[in-house]
């Protein structure tokens, strides 16, 4: 498969309308609305998953390497996709989840999840050994030695390398680099110089070279396609950065002088069909998309609770959902998750916890509450069906698809149908459907 995805990035190279876009989440109905979308498009699709997600020791999601591999493809066989169009991609790998652990443990821990990843057949690795650990020599402005991080980055690939040998695997393709608005957004508003310097890229492409040389894993160098860099588009948690072509003008020439490598572009999230297709043009041949699927999930499932209490409130023996104030209660309850992220006033948090581009809920729908909250909409409003009238005033767009037969008002469906929306607007800037 990185076959594919190659052929689709050298046709980028020569300004073809290709790209491929990845969905990072562990999100099911965003990953099965991601799958639907690959088999009706024919088009490969990038389904990752960061190491923050998915580890080791099960990351926030609960899943090891093998649980979301397992996941995702159980998931493509249920919509008739054909394994060949998924690949299976880690986003971020390094030391960060045990960033709090000393760094010798750290990153052991970071070697057995790109043993487990490679073992289990993820295809493309992004690499990222940027995070300071607890015992690390820093710079002045707090960040690690650059050559420490691209040390660290090689002994990662090495690690990729052999597992691939030991199994009888194709080895992955590598993605490198670190230079990338804050996953998941920024806790202030966006940075509107955020593009990655030229200079800067060319230093961390020749440090990669020659450790990888000094290594005697130069043969390795042809299977990194791609590195991160800021593109000046990125989101806040009330804000969102467009992205701007004028701006990012000499990381294009950077890109074109620089035979092999794509641009990765990271929080690409929120940006226009328009901003998206300008991407795809200035040779960001792949682009990450994750907030903005477990955001259009999360005001899907709240209108979906708005149905539900207009239409059932006064059924006797119905007992509501209630699921915006269960998972109110969940993140006031436990606020790690978003206490760093939102600050303002108790209305403005309120606010920030329901609303927010950044969508801190993603961590809390596995929660005991709120995943029984869910469950008991989705049974109430499958034994008790929404009217056309109540879909088309809260859900419009999914009305339309309704009322024209090609979607059922069964409540999961009209989640997949929301999430959808945003998804298309990627296959479209991509070349994947029209």
């Amino acid at each position: 498969m990185p076959a594919i995805l190659k052929d689709i990035l050298k046709a980028n190279r020569r300004g073809e309308r290709q790209a491929v876009y990845a969905v990072c989440t562990v999100n099911g109905s965003a990953i099965r609305s991601a799958l639907e979308q690959a088999r009706r498009d024919q088009w490969p699709l990038l389904v990752e998953a960061t190491a923050q997600q998915v580890n080791v020791d099960g990351g926030y999601s609960g899943m090891t390497p093998s649980d979301f591999a397992a996941m995702v493809h159980r998931q493509a066989a249920d919509v008739g996709l054909d394994p060949g169009q998924i690949i299976l991609g880690g986003d971020h790998i390094g030391p960060h989840p045990w960033a709090e652990q000393p760094a010798s443990g750290a990153m052991a821990k970071a070697r057995g999840l790109v043993q487990a990843l490679t073992a289990g057949g993820f295809a493309k690795l992004h690499i990222d050994t940027a995070t300071p650990c607890r015992d690390d020599p820093r710079q002045a402005d707090g960040s690690l030695p650059a050559a420490l991080i691209v040390a660290r980055s090689i002994d990662l690939l090495a690690v990729a390398e052999e597992t691939a040998r030991q199994e009888g695997l194709a080895p992955p393709v590598y993605v490198v680099g670190s230079d990338v608005p804050p996953p998941g957004g920024s806790a202030g508003p966006p940075d509107r110089g955020g593009v990655s310097l030229p200079e800067d890229l060319e230093a961390v492409v020749a440090a990669f070279r020659q450790a990888l040389e000094v290594r005697r894993l130069g043969v390795v160098w042809p299977r990194v396609i791609a590195i991160v860099a800021r593109t000046g588009a990125e989101f806040s948690s009330r804000r969102i950065q467009p992205y701007i072509p004028a701006a990012a003008r000499r990381l294009v020439r950077f890109i074109d002088a620089t035979p092999g490598l794509a641009i990765e572009a990271h929080s690409t999230d929120y940006q226009t069909p328009r901003a998206l297709a300008a991407m795809v043009a200035d040779r960001m041949a792949i682009l990450k998309v994750g907030p903005w699927l477990t955001y259009s999930f999360r005001e899907a499932v709240f209108q979906l609770a708005h149905i539900e209490s207009e239409s059932l409130r006064l059924h006797k023996g119905i007992r509501l959902s209630r699921l915006a104030e269960t998972m109110e209660a969940a993140m006031v309850a436990d606020p790690r998750h978003w206490r760093q992220h939102y600050h303002g006033s108790a209305e403005e948090l309120t606010w920030l916890r329901r609303h927010a581009y950044s969508d801190r809920i993603r961590y809390y729908w596995r929660y005991p509450g709120p995943a029984a909250a869910l469950q008991r909409l989705v049974a109430n409003l499958r034994r008790y069906p929404p009217s056309g009238e109540l879909i088309a005033a809260h859900m419009p767009a999914a009305a339309q698809a309704v009322a024209a037969g090609h979607l059922a008002p069964e409540p999961k469906a009209l989640v997949r149908h929301a999430i959808g929306g945003v998804i298309d607007h990627y296959a479209a800037a991509c070349g994947a459907s029209g």
